[in-house]
């Protein structure tokens, strides 16, 4: 049986001490829709989300290293990504 087979007997709890500023980032994220379709995601579910995108930031700064991967996340911060026309830019970079 794979891992997205068996994804829920192979969660672990964990006792987590976290920020106040990121606990309350962290449970913004759980609410999702609007009007009558607003709902609250099960916070496993969320805190695993962010846990995932964290790990594949840390993934990132080890394969380009940390010089490299600082460049990239000024770069990040300081453009306007809605400026760009992302689409071009990704048929532009993708190998055919």
């Amino acid at each position: 049986m794979g891992y997205s087979e068996n994804k829920e007997a192979q969660r672990i709890s964990l006792n987590l001490r976290i920020d106040p500023e990121k606990h309350a980032l962290l449970e913004e994220m759980r609410s999702t829709g609007f009007g009558f379709a607003k709902t609250t995601r099960n916070r496993s579910d969320v805190y695993n989300e962010a846990i995932g995108f964290g790990i594949q930031t840390i993934m990132l700064r080890k394969d380009l290293g940390d010089k490299e991967f600082d460049q990239l996340w000024k770069i990040i911060h300081n453009i306007d990504i809605k400026r760009l026309n992302l689409e071009k830019i990704e048929s532009m970079l993708s190998v055919s």
